[in-house]
């Protein structure tokens, strides 16, 4: 008999001739596999997965897999070229972390939950290979990033002239200025975005960076080491995909998927419009599909609402 008592699991794996981290872990093998996709870009998976089991529990009736990408975290490595930093790149290793992990704890089908530019990727993936996901659940999903770009800022002036804050509305037009496609400006605006609520409603940016930094010092899987390289990842893909992404338009590249697809929209999300992911999800065909409102969360429910997140995941499971 297999056994049912606590596992956890960290490997590296060749992806598409790029060495990656995984870790696997859960309560009881013989459990349904749940794969997190993180968002980003660059930011990694496993140092969030201490947090992410608190919150969600997900692990109690899954085998939950936390899977930090290629050029993320403690898969980031100097010899990587920034040209096999693309969507479609990420969607091919979707493909091939989860048939490896398939493949490894003996299971037919995987369930995704793709956060962000996460959940593009996956639906990328689903759109290529539907035969290895049994669900998708897409957090935040990135579809229309021109619009996106242009709602953020638009988001964050109302927000800067409704208080008077000049300088505020300086930084805004200096963004305005030109397409954000390098590190630098990525971060200048994420700042911003939290610090008026837009990203996570209930932090602002100081503090949401100290937690990512402590989940990656105290997940005892980086050390100081790993966080040095996780935040050169991040910058290097960062700067890699960026350019690709300010053109992004899901509408354009998916049209159908052959797997059940389930929308989850913070209302506050100032990253991915709630507009704009309730067009795509209407453009969406899909064999089942569904589309959740996260009434008090900005860009990231699984932490601003988990108690809601995770129902809302285990209800559609057992439908």
């Amino acid at each position: 008999m297999k056994h049912k008592k606590p596992f956890a699991h960290l490997e590296k794996i060749n992806i598409n001739n790029s060495s990656q981290w995984v870790l696997v872990q859960g309560k009881n093998i013989d459990a349904p596999l749940l794969i997190h996709v993180q968002q980003g870009p660059g930011f990694p998976m496993i140092s969030e997965a201490n947090e992410t089991r608190k919150k969600l529990q997900l692990e109690n009736d899954f085998v939950v897999a936390y899977w930090d990408q290629r050029g993320c975290g403690k898969s980031f490595s100097k010899n990587i070229l920034p040209e096999t930093i693309t969507l479609a790149q990420m969607a091919d290793d979707v493909i091939s972390c989860t048939k490896y992990l398939l493949k490894k704890y003996n299971k037919d089908k995987a369930i995704i939950i793709g956060y962000s530019i996460g959940a593009t990727a996956s639906l990328l993936a689903a759109a290529k290979d539907s035969s290895i996901f049994s669900v998708l659940f897409s957090a935040g999903i990135d579809v229309d990033i021109p619009f996106g770009d242009q709602y953020a800022l638009e988001f964050a002036m109302d927000k800067a002239v409704a208080g008077n804050d000049k300088k505020l509305v300086q930084k805004i037009n200096d963004l305005k200025s030109e397409p954000i496609v390098e590190t630098k400006k990525f971060t200048q605006r994420a700042k911003i975005l939290t610090n008026l609520g837009g990203i996570r409603a209930d932090s602002n940016y100081n503090s949401l960076a100290l937690s990512i930094v402590k989940n990656i010092l105290f997940s005892g899987y980086y050390g100081i080491g790993g966080l040095i390289k996780t935040m050169k990842g991040m910058e290097f893909c960062q700067n890699a995909l960026l350019p690709e992404l300010s053109k992004l338009n899901l509408f354009q590249r998916v049209t159908k998927v052959s797997v059940p697809v389930h929308f989850i929209q913070g209302c506050l999300d100032a990253i991915a419009p709630p507009v704009r992911g309730r067009a795509f999800y209407e453009h969406l065909q899909t064999v089942t599909k569904s589309y959740t409102v996260f009434e008090n969360s900005a860009h990231m429910p699984q932490y601003e609402e988990p108690e809601k997140f995770s129902s809302l995941i285990r209800s559609t499971l057992q439908q």
